[in-house]
């Protein structure tokens, strides 16, 4: 029986038939990428519709966009027919490797068929990571590595379905253009040769899958699946898929640029309010105390519509205020009336007072959990109270604090949804205005929803990770 955990396996260990078989799956999948995969690809393409609409498309290297062009439908127009022109591809060009060094040299113009890249990379390196997890068995001076087990398995799971993906590509997975020369579309023997491979590959390493402690699917791979299944779903239904996406791409960027900017506000807020709410000054511990009892009473939409609407007009009273005082203050006053936020703005702003205030109460109470003769024990070492803070106290209250603070910026980004009725073009707010345009109600709100559930859980994910890292105890 091989022996993974405490030392090399030797005799016959060495000759596992699990790792035998993995290196005999890595080395066909190899051979594969050496003999032809597609020798045919499409070079030409015509759409008609029935209103005389024509689009022509040319494809230097391989078909993208057709696709979309065939599925987006003029107004009134119907489908009528599609014409390509079929190409063969020379047997050096045609091979795994061929395809894989024709999109890598494309340049700039890689972003559109780098999911077909990706696609191509998954099982090479699914046959490094086995090919060293087999080496290191045989040759290596240590125990087989674990540590690599997990990963291996699930590089050649994926092994097979990129495969099959790289193969959609080739027709740009169209339906119609794979029924229209189906003979010069089917993979050749590389290609086969490569899903057995593949296959054997999965078979030895998944055989080794009770020999390691460590968990061989975690969460992350919900973070892959949905990520995976908004991909499909713009491949598969370009329309109106790709199009949703392509018009809430810049939202999402606009939500991730709000959350992380008013995170970091957030973070200073609540620090200062935390230290406010333990200060022996009755005075600062009131202003915190009163900060946080009234944001916390005030929903979070509303306190957002009062900075967008309401808080101009107390610009205007306050800058009306100077002017009165003293033709002095004139400028500093009209200053003050003229003051008007933009709209991230307003966001980011709004965002910081409300969650600042639930903030204030997380480092209250970290601070609070740590035992008070560490103060002492600082303080008699010759630290001031700063100084006590910042190397003794706050060190030990993060650890504690680092689990409700990443909750409350997974709940951040969900509650930026509400900045879009500042007129932030936020994924929310173009998600709205693209189903105005198209009344694509169920499509829409199911694409944007997908997105916003791929954020959270990676945020999530990435807590998770940061908390078991700086967790007391932890091993290092």
């Amino acid at each position: 029986m091989l022996r993974l955990v405490g030392h090399q396996p030797s005799g016959s260990g060495r000759t596992d038939r699990r790792l035998t078989l993995a290196a005999a799956g890595a080395f066909l999948l190899l051979v594969a990428y050496l003999l032809p995969w597609f020798s045919n690809r499409i070079t030409w393409a015509e759409t008609r519709f029935t209103g005389d609409t024509v689009i022509v498309s040319q494809f230097p290297v391989l078909i993208a966009g057709q696709h979309y062009d065939q599925a987006q439908r003029p107004l009134r127009e119907e489908l009528q027919d599609i014409r390509i022109r079929v190409e063969s591809v020379p047997a050096h060009k045609a091979s795994g490797w061929g395809w894989l060094f024709q999109v890598l040299t494309l340049g700039p113009a890689l972003a559109e068929l780098l999911s077909y890249f990706v696609c191509l990379l998954v099982p090479l390196l699914a046959v490094g990571v086995v090919g060293v997890i087999v080496g290191l068995s045989w040759f290596g001076p240590r125990r087989l590595p674990e540590v690599m087990i997990p990963l291996g398995i699930n590089l050649a799971a994926l092994a097979i379905p990129s495969l099959v993906l790289a193969w959609f590509h080739q027709f740009d997975f169209s339906l119609e253009l794979f029924a229209i020369e189906q003979a010069a579309f089917w993979p050749q023997a590389g290609f086969w040769l490569g899903l057995a491979g593949s296959a054997l590959m999965f078979a030895g390493i998944v055989g080794l899958r009770q020999r390691t402690r460590r968990p061989i699917v975690t969460w992350w791979a919900l973070v892959l699946v949905i990520a995976l299944g908004i991909w499909l779903l713009i491949r598969f239904r370009p329309h109106p898929f790709l199009e949703i996406w392509d018009f809430i791409f810049d939202g999402i960027l606009v939500t991730l640029r709000i959350t992380t900017t008013s995170f970091g506000f957030i973070l200073a807020v609540s620090l200062l309010g935390g230290l406010g709410r333990i200060s022996r000054s009755r005075i600062i511990y009131g202003i915190s105390s009163l900060y946080v009892e009234i944001v916390r009473g005030i929903p979070l939409l509303v306190q957002l519509l009062f900075i967008w609407f309401a808080l101009p007009q107390v610009f205007d009273v306050l800058g009306e205020l100077l002017v009165g005082l003293s033709p002095r203050l004139n400028e500093a006053g009209q200053r003050l009336i003229d003051l008007r936020l933009s709209p991230f703005t307003a966001a980011v702003l709004g965002l910081t007072i409300c969650y600042g205030a639930y903030g204030s109460e997380i480092f209250r109470a970290g601070i609070s959990s740590i035992h008070h003769g560490q103060m002492e024990a600082a303080r008699s070492l010759g630290m001031n109270y700063i100084q006590a803070m910042r190397y003794v106290i706050l060190p030990q209250a993060i650890r504690v604090i680092l689990p409700p603070v990443g909750n409350e910026f997974v709940a951040l980004l969900k509650d930026s949804t509400l900045v879009s009725v500042l007129a932030v073009s936020d994924l929310t707010r173009r998600g709205r205005e693209y189903m105005a345009r198209t009344f694509l109600s169920l499509q829409t709100w199911t694409f944007v929803a997908l997105c916003y559930l791929v954020l959270t859980l990676f945020s999530s994910r990435v807590v998770e990770y940061i908390e078991s890292k700086s967790r007391f105890g932890a091993s290092r």
